[in-house]
């Protein structure tokens, strides 16, 4: 049971102060935006603390410097690689370099060989020259000279002649030798210029890893980036957030400010309906309850109502709730200010029998309202003659509706 917060619990600060203005007659045309910007607020509040719910601001802003810490250093790396080995062009260039060196080597190993059956060929002939037996022949010679006493030539003339023919034999394979000596050299020369190439090439594919780890490289840049990329627009978010934040609460500051700037106004209304509302709840209670303002953690107004001797029981406070109404309306007729000239209160039965009689036969009659409250006889006072307030009376036998 509340006087001044008679909306549902959850109603907000802003609304009540909306709500309270609106009693006191005051037309703020600022006060609908900051329900609104109060609303926006919130939702925005919500959405900041869902975005902040895994990283801060500066812990997303700290990430953001290493993450770019680390693709400067890969994208170092990924240049260095470009720089240093131009891969398509190297593998294309070493594999042209190995065919030569296949074909050249081939060709020095059918020189080389065919040198050497050169030499074979030579030195066959030089033992065939010098593993003549003279004796034997001689022997045969002087045999034959016997049996055949006319032959041509003799021993020494047929030893000369195999010798000649001997020597041409060796000059005529050697006559070879030198083209092939230059055609060795020349491939010789080709293969060592090839293989330090062919080496520095290896090396530097070798130690690059080829492609493979130039793609490592890529698919940890990429994964970078994708990091990146959310961290940044989380970021985004966040400074977006918190900018509608920044401007909410200055919008917020600067209405609040003018709410403020009608204070004296506000005291000067408060004041009008404490003058009504004093004099009945003295005429109730004998002590005079105030309405009183303050500005709350919000920075919104918010109405009190103040009593001298502490906490109010169940039966002054649902006179307080009485005493509060009639006086609004009194208020309201005395500045013009439109109302609802009824009031509907149920419970009266918790205020002392002397506040109910003076409430329902002398303050009510002064009061441009209809007062209305359901109530069980026996509850009611037994001095007060109800015939005239009477408006409908409902029994076991005769209920509402007849149901």
């Amino acid at each position: 049971m509340n006087t001044l917060k008679t909306l549902h619990p959850t109603t907000r600060p802003e609304e009540y102060e909306a709500l309270y203005l609106f009693w006191l007659g005051i037309d703020l045309g600022s006060i609908d935006e900051k329900q609104e910007l109060e609303q926006r607020k919130l939702i925005e509040t919500k959405v900041m603390a869902h975005l902040k719910k895994d990283y801060s601001l500066s812990e997303i802003t700290q990430a953001l410097l290493i993450l770019q810490t680390n693709i400067e250093a890969i994208k170092q790396k990924k240049l260095k690689f470009n720089e240093d080995v131009n891969y398509e062009l190297d593998l294309a260039n070493l594999n042209d370099i190995k065919l030569k060196l296949t074909k050249l080597s081939t060709e020095l190993g059918q020189l080389e060989f065919r040198k050497e059956l050169i030499h074979e060929s030579k030195s066959d002939l030089e033992n065939e020259t010098s593993n003549i037996n003279l004796q034997k022949i001689r022997q045969l010679y002087a045999e034959a000279k016997i049996l055949v006493p006319n032959v041509q030539k003799s021993f020494e003339e047929t030893v000369k002649f195999h010798n000649e023919m001997i020597s041409e034999k060796i000059k005529y394979i050697e006559q070879e030798l030198p083209e092939l000596e230059l055609l060795i050299i020349q491939i010789k020369k080709e293969i060592n210029a090839l293989l330090p190439l062919e080496k520095e090439l290896t090396e530097k594919i070798r130690k690059s890893d080829i492609i493979e780890e130039n793609e490592k490289l890529g698919i940890e840049l990429n994964k970078l980036y994708e990091n990146k990329g959310k961290y940044e627009e989380q970021k985004r978010l966040m400074e977006k957030s918190q900018s509608e934040l920044d401007s909410i609460d200055n919008q917020l500051n600067k209405i609040n400010e003018f709410i403020k700037s009608k204070d004296n106004l506000i005291q000067e209304k408060i004041a009008k309906f404490n003058y009504f509302f004093s004099k009945i709840t003295e005429r109730l209670y004998r002590e005079q309850f105030i309405l009183s303002s303050d500005i709350n953690k919000k920075d919104c107004y918010e109405l009190k109502i103040g009593n001298v001797t502490g906490n109010l029981g169940t039966g002054k406070k649902k006179g307080e709730i009485v005493a509060f109404d009639f006086a609004y309306i009194q208020f309201a007729d005395s500045l013009k200010i439109n109302c609802l000239h009824f009031i509907l209160h149920d419970q009266i039965e918790n205020i002392h029998s002397n506040q109910i009689s003076s409430i329902l036969t002398e303050i009510v009659k002064e009061v441009n309202c209809q007062y209305i409250i359901p109530v069980l006889r026996d509850k009611l006072p037994s001095d007060i003659d109800i015939g005239c307030l009477k408006v409908i009376t409902l029994s076991q036998s005769d209920k509402l509706f007849k149901i």
